[in-house]
């Protein structure tokens, strides 16, 4: 299949088959995708209607689009193949903890997919343990794989992932009266507890690491 400058393409159009699977897989409706992509809803909907046409959207649509779903431009054109594994419901992309600090260009997906035991939203993804800062009673093993869904609310007793700056921190989450608190369960750890920063953002609660949490 080869582009040319005005969108078309010679042959039929897939691209209006992968959308719609793609957003079945993150729950998404037509509203939902042109909020989070920035391409209007009557857009989206002439491409989903375009089966059988030779036009595909320009190449800063399907950027726009492919960003939200965790794939490729291409991979979304139909130039690329698309694992299986991403379009099934259950499954979420892997991260690193790189992955969470602001800037990072890594695509959701990009280190792997792995399936979600239990009930989660279309954000939830898999992030490895690091370090022996969660090790203890009711705790963590290093390497560990965590479920963390962002949807998920950030309440006392829960494991969370917090962005502190450029600073992702796993801790649990304590609510006192005197404020909110995070705190390791590692019990030799040096600093077991610290206060919750004003400015700190919640990128997820654990749903699941070997058990339900």
């Amino acid at each position: 299949m080869t582009n040319t400058d005005d969108g078309t393409t010679a042959g039929i159009n897939p691209v209006a088959e992968i959308l719609e699977a793609l957003m079945r897989k993150h729950r998404l409706n037509q509203t939902d995708l042109a909020h989070r992509s920035g391409v209007s809803q009557p857009g989206i909907n002439r491409i989903l209607k375009e089966r059988s046409k030779a036009k595909q959207p320009r190449r800063e649509t399907l950027e726009k689009i492919a960003a939200v779903l965790g794939v490729t431009p291409d991979q979304l054109a139909g130039h690329e193949p698309i694992p299986a594994r991403m379009l099934n419901r259950g499954v979420v992309p892997v991260l690193a903890w790189e992955d969470l600090l602001p800037g990072s260009l890594n695509r959701p997906g990009q280190r792997g997919w792995l399936a979600c035991p239990v009930e989660h939203s279309d954000e939830t993804f898999a992030l490895p343990v690091l370090g022996d800062a969660m090790t203890g009673l009711d705790g963590y093993r290093e390497g560990e794989i965590l479920f963390i869904d962002p949807a998920a609310p950030p309440a006392h007793g829960r494991d969370v992932v917090v962005l502190n700056g450029t600073t992702a921190l796993f801790r649990r989450l304590l609510v006192t009266p005197e404020g909110r608190f995070l705190t390791t369960l590692n019990p030799a750890w040096p600093t077991p507890i610290i206060q919750l920063p004003d400015d700190a953002v919640f990128c997820g609660t654990v749903i699941f690491s070997g058990r339900i949490r």
